[in-house]
């Protein structure tokens, strides 16, 4: 009897724990396929890129599966001694600073515009400046390559029309940067106009109410009180887009290949870091090996600067408190 009795109090105690474990079975259940799918989608395409960096697949006699071996860190070592790739680098870098600078100095002229009180239709207003944003980079990289042409694209006839001079837009080195920092521009000014809107809701309106007072003017309140208040939501949206002009390789592509270029051998003046390793290794050199290696050095760079993004903004903390 005694023993029938605690076969009886156990059994309680037991079923939470069949439940919790019911529950797990559920969950992984339920996360399953996608579990899967990003192994398949993200995981296996590192690792095999990972595996294809260490062997010596270069160039077409070597292209047939069997025909190529594990050869080490040969394709890191000759890329990382490759002059060329650094001068990519910076331009990258330059890109990124300028793009990420002129989206704040945009964003937030036109969220200050938008939040003036003598502003009517705010909500059209909003509707209108966001729809670049919305449209596929795709098509806008392709609009604007028909507005940049040189001989027949909408930007040149206006300029054309009011006694300017009208440039070859994507043949001429500056011109073609320019060209791609404006369509990024216009792409992506959005983002930045919605975060600080947001911001600027926030900012409470006695502190401009007693800066008034004090005499302050537009320029002192902006720098004395509404850039630095913006900071909790600007900063992160500069560090994601900094990274994310790092990826940026759609807009460059379609509009200039990473051209013009001067000589051969040597990188267009809009050849970013993933056009660049796009254009070694398939446009015609193959070098499948050597641009594995590429990629797992831009996977590491853009990793590094996430983690940094992340504990300068403590983007996680509230997840593990």
């Amino acid at each position: 009897m005694a023993q029938t009795r605690a076969d009886l109090g156990a059994r309680p105690a037991a079923l939470p724990q069949r439940r919790d474990n019911q529950t797990r079975l559920t969950a992984a259940a339920y996360l399953a396929p996608a579990l899967c799918a990003i192994a398949i989608v993200n995981v296996f395409p590192i690792l095999y890129s990972l595996y294809m960096s260490l062997t010596n697949r270069n160039g077409p006699r070597r292209f047939p599966v069997g025909q190529f071996e594990l050869t080490g860190f040969e394709n890191y070592a000759r890329l990382l001694s490759q002059p060329t790739f650094y001068i990519v680098f910076l331009k990258s870098v330059a890109f990124a600073l300028v793009c990420v600078a002129l989206f704040f100095v945009f964003g937030l002229a036109l969220a200050l515009l938008l939040e003036h009180p003598a502003i009517r239709g705010r909500a059209i207003w909003r509707t209108l400046l966001i729809l670049p944003w919305a449209v596929p980079t795709w098509v806008t990289a392709l609009v604007w390559k028909f507005m940049f042409n040189g001989q027949f694209g909408t930007i040149n006839h206006v300029l054309r029309g009011v006694g300017l001079p009208a440039p070859d837009w994507l043949t001429v080195p500056f011109t073609a940067w320019v060209a791609i920092v404006i369509v990024n521009l216009w792409m992506s000014y959005p983002f930045f106009m919605l975060i600080l809107i947001g911001g600027l809701g926030t900012i409470p309106g006695d502190l401009y109410e007693a800066a008034s007072l004090d005499g302050a003017g537009f320029w002192r309140q902006l720098f004395s009180i509404t850039i630095p208040l913006l900071r909790p939501v600007a900063v992160p949206a500069l560090i994601l887009s900094a990274i994310a002009q790092f990826q940026m390789f759609n807009t460059v592509y379609l509009m200039t290949r990473g051209g013009p270029f001067a000589r051969v051998g040597e990188s267009g003046s809009t050849e970013l870091l993933l056009v660049w390793g796009y254009n070694q290794g398939f446009q015609g050199s193959m070098m499948y090996g050597l641009t594995s290696a590429f990629s797992i050095v831009v996977f590491l760079i853009l990793l590094a600067m996430t983690l940094g993004a992340t504990r300068l903004t403590n983007a996680t903390r509230g997840a593990y408190e």
